[in-house]
Parts: structure tokens; sequence; C-alpha cells
């Protein structure tokens, strides 16, 4: 059982105490940013069968079902997204369930185009390179290689070109978050002292492990149709569709990224109505939808504990972490894997202390990708997990190969976790994570206010 510090992710749900900051600007094993909601795979293979007999470009590609500014979406567009999203929720494909689905998945490609456009008028934009770590990232999550899933996604270009997409925009709106919005972010002295004090004020009060889907509704003209989205989810959970599936496609706050989960909270944290709902739930119920600030709920209460003291999580150790990361294909010619090894080797033998790895890491790779930031050992990849946990501060870690480079890791400071109070730096992430993730949804929504939208026809 995870302690009272668990790391829990930005939710718009908690409003006084957020959950510990997670955003880092880099992600261990090369990939340089995380993408949260990239659809996952479970039948890849069923799925481009499938949609080999249902899509044909030549009778549904003029045929548009909404416009976003100058942006077309095609009937082609939201058929394909809506089979990724069938497929990676387990469900049965049928009129009945499309029907209700695609006016959920139609937002999120309105989204896209949306963060994806506003990315360029920044000038900002994904590289290849970065797609392709994403769809790596993909791959891993479903026990394939990357070449077996780039050989199955081949099959179907649709398929392909709906992965690239959804990536490409997640990527650039999340670079575009943290180049503008994140360096404007400012947590005082006095506001973790306060949240400290909150935090010790009700240590010993009943904790709910909570999951969330979030649907938005900032002005009155969007109630009625958040609510009717919120409503068609419910239903879909109701004929067993999984909580955290439908969280991961469909959520509008970054816990989507965990199937909604935000972790253990106290009722004082969070809204009136939200925790008149919650203390009256069972474990293992979901209820929604549930009004509250900004839009509409659904919660799904999977565990309760006491409060009070409890065994401190190694997991709940807070880490530094940097890195230094050589690309090179897992399915590269053997010279080029033994060329990046021989350099990998070459760092380890340099590298003395954390200045070392910005110093040296610079010839290898871009400067603002060395460091990784602040994170709980929980939330390292499971390849990193020990060193987070045992990793002497300043000592290079042995090199790790996985199936997009070889890498070194250090660990420049470590915060253990002391029975069940978080530490200042957990503190200090929860706020700015609250407050970037406020900054972002407020970034969307002025697009969403500023855009002319036509939503033509979503039936399929």
């Amino acid at each position: 059982m995870a302690s009272p510090s668990d790391p829990l992710r930005p939710s718009n749900l908690l409003r006084r105490a957020r959950s510990p900051y997670t955003g880092r600007r880099g992600k261990p094993l090369g990939a340089l940013l995380s993408v949260r909601r990239l659809s996952l795979l479970l039948a890849l293979v069923l799925l481009v069968a499938a949609l080999g007999a249902r899509v044909s470009p030549a009778q549904d590609s003029l045929d548009i079902v909404a416009v976003v500014d100058d942006e077309a979406i095609s009937k082609i567009d939201l058929l394909v997204r809506l089979q990724l999203v069938l497929q990676s929720m387990g469900l049965k494909d049928s009129p009945q369930i499309r029907a209700r689905l695609a006016p959920e998945v139609l937002r999120s490609l309105i989204d896209d185009k949306l963060k994806k456009a506003e990315a360029q008028r920044e000038g900002i934009t994904a590289t290849k390179a970065e797609v392709q770590r994403a769809l790596a990232q993909i791959a891993a999550a479903n026990n394939m290689s990357v070449e077996q899933f780039n050989q199955a996604i081949e099959q179907n270009p649709l398929v392909e070109q709906a992965f690239a997409d959804e990536a490409g925009s997640q990527i650039a709106w999340e670079k575009l978050i943290r180049n503008k919005l994140a360096p404007t972010v400012n947590v005082t002295t006095q506001d973790i002292d306060e949240e400290m004090r909150r935090v010790k004020d009700s240590f010993d009060k009943p904790q709910y492990l909570v999951a969330e889907i979030f649907i938005s509704a900032d002005q009155a003209d969007q109630d009625a149709a958040a609510r009717q989205s919120t409503e068609r989810l419910m239903d879909q959970l109701r004929q067993g569709a999984e909580f955290g599936r439908l969280a991961q496609q469909f959520s509008q706050t970054p816990t989507a990224a965990k199937g909604g989960l935000i972790g253990w909270i106290r009722p004082d944290q969070i809204d009136q109505e939200i925790a008149d709902v919650l203390v009256k739930m069972k474990p293992g119920e979901i209820n929604g939808p549930i009004r509250s600030t900004g839009g509409y709920y659904i919660l799904q209460l999977r565990d309760i504990r006491q409060g009070g003291a409890a065994k401190a999580n190694p997991d709940d150790t807070v880490v530094a972490l940097k890195q230094i990361f050589i690309p090179v294909d897992a399915s590269a010619p053997k010279d080029k894997i033994e060329e990046a090894q021989r350099k990998i080797n070459l760092v380890r033998s340099q590298v003395k202390n954390c200045a070392d790895m910005d110093r040296i890491g610079r010839d290898y790779m871009p400067p603002d990708s060395i460091d990784l930031g602040r994170s709980t050992v929980g939330e390292l990849p499971d390849e990193l997990k020990a060193f987070g946990r045992d990793l002497p501060v300043d000592q290079v870690s042995p090199a790790i190969q996985v199936e997009t480079g070889i890498g070194v890791f250090m660990i420049c400071d470590r915060q253990v976790a002391q029975s069940g109070m978080p530490t200042r730096d957990q503190v200090a992430r929860s706020l700015i994570a609250l407050r970037l993730d406020q900054l972002a949804r407020g970034y969307l929504r002025d697009l969403r206010r500023a855009a002319i939208i036509d939503i033509r026809n979503a039936a399929l």
C-alpha cells in the first residue's frame, strides 16, 4: 500500500492540495517528451484488418465532418481514430457504440487541430525523431519491438498516419506548454509552508483512492453538451468499458495519462459537491455525472484507508536525475550498435559527478535533454527504479540498452520519504503542477473560444 505522500498526477478535481509535480524537462531512456494520451494497442493486427475492410479512402475522404478554422476533418479521419479508440478499450464495434463515442472522438480530433496549429504559430513542431520515439513507447507498452510495430502499422497508411498525427500534435503541445507557460509558474516558500501546515492538520483523516474522468464546460453554452458527453461515457462504463481506458482517451486533465488515477486524497482537498458524493461511495463504485467547478466528473472509488502515520514507501523517495543517451535503434546494423556502446563506455570513464554529466553530455545530445528533473522512484521506468532506490549520489550507472538507444544515468540528489508525510519538494511540485495545469487548460479553452469550429456531421 502506498503512503499518503503518493505522487498524485495533476487533477482538476484537487482544488487546494494538488499532486506532486511530475512534469520533467526530459524523460528517461532517451525520450525527450512524455506523450500522455496516445492510443494504446491491444490487437494491432486485428485493427489493421478491420480498418482495411471498413475504410475506403476514395469513398470517404471528401466527406467533411468538421472544419476547424481552415483545417478540415474528414469522415475518414474520424473513422480511423474511432477504430483506434474501440480497439484500445477492447470494445466490440457496433453502430450503437460508434454513435455514442463519435462525438467524443471528434472533440479530441478538434483539440488536436487547435493544439497543433497553435504550436506551429509559435514556431514549435514535433520532429520526426520525436514522433518515432513516441511510437516506440507505444510499441514497448504493448510488448512489441519497434520493427514489429512499424511493420504492423505500415500495412495501412491510414493507421500509420493516425498514430503519427496524434503523437505529433501532443508532442508539439507539450513543448509549447513547457516553453511558454512553465517559466511563468512560481511557488514561494510561504506557499509551501501553508500547504505543509494544511497536510499536517488533516493527516489523520480518512483517505480515498480515486480515479476521475473530467469533461470541461467553461462556458454556459457548453454545459448541455458536456453533460451529454459525460452521460455517454457513463453508458459505456455501465456496459462494461474499462474506466482507465475511457479516461486515457477522453478525460481532459493530465491524469488521463494514468487512466484517470489521482491517487489518495481527503475530502477536504476537493470541492464540496465532489466530496459529498465521494464520502457516500463504496470501493469499486462509479458515480457521475457530477457538476463542479469547470465541468463534469465521473469518479471511481478504488479503496479507502485511515489516515495517520504509515510506513514510508521507498517508491516515494524523490530523486534528481540526469542522463546521457546515445540514440541507436535496436534493429540497426551491428557496427552502429557497437559504435554507440563504445561512446557510452567512454562517457562512463569520464563522468565523475553531475557537473560532468552536463559538460560531457553536450557532446552527445541537446543540453536541455540531459537534466530529467525531479521525480519519485515510483514514477521512473522499471529499468531505472533500482538506480533511484540504491545508486549512490554522483555515481554513474551501468549502461542501459533499450529499443531506441543506450544510456547512462546519475542521481544528483535524493530525498527519502519520511513515514507518510510528503517532503517539501513533493509539495512544491504539487503546487507547480496545479498552476501549470490551470494555465494549460485555460490556454486550450481560449483557443476553442477564438476558433471558428463548424461541426457538420459526426454520424458514421
